[in-house]
């Protein structure tokens, strides 16, 4: 069985982030961040000033002018769109790939990624409180510890987990930490660290299963949008834990109504997000 000090080792074989996404990264957290310097740094990234660029004339932003260079894009999206865009670009290949052992055909976790982006995208504007800009960032990398396990989780671990749901009747996140010591929440917390992650994209990742574990509304946001991404997809899930609807001072009964949303802005954010 694998050993969970070589688990976590293993967080470190994805390939590092862009240096833009972590130079851009480290400028969201600041309450006082300046758009000019978000601009600068995006200015010398020739290939995300072309997916900006995109995204910034989507008809699905609403735009009417034709924006033509980097500063105008920052302004147009804001700097948690553009970090997220920015991690994507650096990201979108290892997530495109199939992960077996949670039954992920290629291009499905891609897709859960970017359905869950776009569910907080919707809650952004629908919650009753203010969500942090780190929230799109946490909500398009909640489950990338998804691909440590898959990598190197052999066959003998993954029948232990299973049996320790099936005989155990554990869920899986407690089969995970019963037999690994670790979930996989966890992991891609490590991973958001190694990569230089806003402290709240970690926490939101670590907690997207637990969110009154983080008390941090961001857990809640990142908690409802993996939910709401689910049942886009069509994947049978329980509601979301009913707390996360008080923190967010939301309606349980707007859940329909937010995955409504959700669908209807799934295929932007999906262009948005395209290499």
């Amino acid at each position: 069985m694998v050993e969970l000090d070589d688990l976590i080792q293993h967080t470190r074989d994805l390939r590092p982030l862009a240096a833009t996404a972590v130079r851009l990264a480290g400028m969201v957290q600041s309450p006082t961040v300046d758009l000019t310097d978000v601009s600068e740094v995006v200015a010398f990234d020739q290939a995300l000033t072309m997916r900006l660029l995109k995204a910034a004339n989507s008809a699905a932003l609403g735009g009417v002018q034709r924006f033509t260079v980097a500063s105008e894009a920052v302004i147009r999206l804001g700097v948690a769109r553009v970090l997220s865009i920015a991690v994507a670009g650096s990201v979108r290949e290892p997530l495109q790939r199939d992960v077996a052992a949670y039954g992920l055909a290629e291009g499905e976790l891609w897709s859960h990624s970017v359905a869950t982006a776009a569910a907080a995208e919707v809650l952004c504007e629908a919650a009753g409180v203010d969500l942090p800009p780190e929230t799109f960032t946490a909500a398009l990398l909640h489950d990338i510890g998804k691909l440590v396990m898959g990598r190197h989780l052999s066959d003998e671990d993954l029948e232990w987990i299973h049996q320790a749901q099936v005989t155990g009747g554990r869920g899986p996140l407690e089969a995970e930490m019963e037999v690994l010591g670790v979930h996989h929440g966890e992991l891609g917390g490590i991973v958001a660290q190694h990569w230089e992650m806003p402290e709240r994209v970690v926490l939101g990742i670590i907690h997207h299963h637990t969110p009154s574990q983080g008390r941090d509304v961001i857990c809640d946001a990142v908690c409802v949008a993996n939910h709401i991404a689910k049942h886009v997809q069509s994947k049978p899930c329980p509601p979301p834990p009913p707390e996360c609807f008080d923190r967010l001072s939301l309606w349980p009964a707007r859940f329909e109504d937010l995955i409504a949303s959700t669908r209807e802005r799934f295929e932007s954010v999906s262009a948005r997000y395209a290499a």
